[in-house]
């Protein structure tokens, strides 16, 4: 079968869960075109890809989301598509594709509707529509414009894959909840219990670091690429070394993205979220892993909160210990609803 995969470029964990299922889907004997933009073209560039533009999110200086910059800087994209329409259809077309499984980017499913093909929806934002827990009330604005956003992606597809590792609550027959995806890298480690903590920022965050200088410790701190040392701060240009030191640190900090918190679950280690603000799926992300007790969150860690989560390592890892899911269901029901999915004639 002929798949274009479409996916977002904003972040890594887009790429990252590429990565994961492409190669099952190779093994299985379909045939992919890669549709996407930003950093995931560098995590895909072995693919056929076909390079777009994209949304991206837009941060003001205090690490907050900005929904007004973000909709005057992607202005550009809807124009964009509307000028290249034709070009990217008819590219797309010359696939003859049976089938477009959309990881949240909301245009080619358009292009999909335009061909009469049907699109598969495979994500975690959708989780956010099914949330069982109530909105607290600081969040409700942030919520009601994610939602939106998500409700905009890939409206009416045949089906809904969604990738979550807390409860959600769902009645559709057309939603499959399934647990997170693990790169075969991850998987492979024998983890360890070294000495130093593994940080990873998406967007700066000064205030954070100049705590984690005041503290005892040693900290790798991965997303500002360069490599150098200030103190007890290494910082890491990412690398091939980077999945064996998140096997072996003792703790993991930073952007509560779902493919960190997916990797240090998996690997039993204890999470210390630090949600971007406004962005509401990272929060209710970083709120569950405190729920499950796997650790904790702050927009604004203080270096007590720090200190406390530093300090409770063992009772995290004991939560940890007696959880579990299968990395390989979401593949598993990628093709399963492939298998079912008639070709073109």
């Amino acid at each position: 079968m002929n798949i274009v995969y479409a996916l977002s470029g904003e972040g890594r964990g887009h790429g990252s869960l590429a990565r994961a299922v492409l190669p099952v889907l190779q093994r299985a004997g379909h045939r992919l075109k890669i549709v996407t933009y930003g950093q995931s073209l560098g995590q895909l560039e072995d693919y056929d890809v076909l390079p777009i533009r994209g949304i991206k999110h837009y941060y003001d200086r205090h690490s907050r989301l900005s929904l007004l910059r973000s909709i005057a800087k992607n202005a550009g994209v809807l124009s964009y598509y509307v000028s290249n329409w034709k070009t990217i259809r008819r590219q797309l077309k010359d696939f003859s594709p049976d089938l477009f499984i959309v990881n949240f980017e909301p245009f080619t499913p358009l292009i999909a509707r335009s061909l009469k093909v049907p699109v598969l929806s495979f994500d975690n934002q959708h989780a956010l529509l099914c949330l069982k827990q109530r909105v607290p009330e600081g969040l409700r604005m942030s919520a009601w414009t994610t939602k939106t956003a998500i409700r905009l992606v890939a409206p009416r597809a045949e089906h809904y894959v969604v990738i979550t590792f807390f409860p959600i609550e769902n009645d559709r027959s057309n939603v499959h909840v399934v647990p997170p995806v693990v790169n075969d890298e991850i998987r492979q480690l024998s983890p360890g219990n070294g000495s130093k903590v593994l940080v990873y920022l998406k967007h700066p965050n000064a205030r954070f670091l100049k705590i984690l200088r005041q503290m005892d410790g040693q900290f790798l701190i991965y997303g500002y690429d360069t490599a150098i040392t200030d103190g007890n701060l290494t910082y890491r240009v990412f690398n091939s070394q980077m999945p064996a030191e998140l096997g072996d640190c003792k703790a993991v900090m930073g952007t509560a993205g779902l493919s960190l918190i997916s990797e240090a679950v998996w690997l039993k280690k204890p999470f210390f979220g630090i949600p971007l603000k406004n962005e509401f799926e990272q929060t209710m992300s970083a709120m569950a892993v405190k729920q499950m007790g796997f650790g904790d969150f702050s927009e604004d860690p203080t270096k007590e909160q720090i200190q406390q989560f530093l300090g409770n390592l063992d009772g995290y890892r004991r939560s940890l210990g007696e959880y579990r899911f299968d990395p390989d269901a979401a593949a598993r029901k990628l093709l399963e609803l492939i298998a079912a999915t008639p070709g073109r004639d």
